[in-house]
């Protein structure tokens, strides 16, 4: 295999892997608090034996998350919650916990406060919070305190913890709009924070862009399918050059 053809390839790979990235922030357009993801890319040179020696390929480094803020939209649910600035809302899974901005919560039938899936939210300690049976108001302050009100009378739940992580880059998508993070990477955010707020009655919208999203997709498409077209010239090419080559002379 040539040199032009392993760059094409390369790049093919690389485009591949950009096409599944951007195909995935399109499903998630409408998913709350869900944060784009981009790629990294590098060129690199390798000399190998062909004519000019060098040969730059393209090197896919890293899938990394969009730090940037989704707009907050009003829902008016008492139960919905967004937060304004940085932090994660922490959940409870099977394998441990994890971390999301969906702030879509609900109450399930014993009462706990948990995410739309049913994974439980936690306080900044780690603990579950239970709503008293009955209550008929749901107050969430801009610190994560939660207070129902409970014959007329208002009762401390408990307080949804936000975390905030040592380094954005450390967090990785695990599905389901969650994200993990290495052991004490996470650390819960103080009451009063100036650049972090819960807002109770919303939720943030995903940070995809779908039109320029679908741009990107067609853009990608194209430049995958001209690459293929080198690719086969190029075959078509060894091929007529090996069947000159083998053609004994008359």
């Amino acid at each position: 295999m040539e040199g032009p053809t392993y760059v094409t390839l390369s790049a093919q790979v690389a485009l591949q892997k950009q096409l599944e990235v951007v195909a995935n922030n399109v499903a998630n357009a409408s998913t709350a608090g869900f944060k784009a993801d981009r790629q990294l890319f590098q060129s690199y040179v390798d000399r190998l034996n062909v004519p000019g020696g060098n040969v730059a390929f393209v090197q896919d480094r890293a899938t990394y998350i969009d730090q940037e803020a989704g707009p907050i939209e009003t829902t008016g649910n008492p139960t919905d919650i967004a937060i304004k600035g940085d932090g994660y809302l922490s959940v409870q899974t099977p394998q441990g916990t994890q971390y999301t901005r969906n702030g879509r919560l609900q109450v399930a039938a014993d009462g706990t406060l948990t995410d739309a899936s049913g994974r439980p939210v936690l306080t900044p300690g780690g603990a579950t919070m239970q709503l008293p049976p009955g209550y008929s108001g749901l107050e969430i302050r801009a610190d994560g305190t939660v207070i129902a009100t409970v014959g007329n009378a208002p009762q401390n739940v408990g307080q949804i913890g936000t975390f905030r992580p040592s380094n954005p880059q450390v967090m990785r998508k695990s599905g389901d709009g969650l994200l993990v993070a290495p052991p004490m990477a996470m650390q819960p955010i103080d009451d009063g924070d100036p650049n972090s707020r819960i807002v109770q009655g919303a939720l943030e919208g995903s940070t995809v862009k779908p039109v320029t999203e679908i741009a990107n997709m067609s853009a990608l498409s194209n430049a995958y399918q001209q690459l293929q077209s080198l690719l086969n010239d190029d075959n078509d090419r060894e091929q007529k050059m090996i069947q000159t080559l083998g053609t004994p002379a008359a």
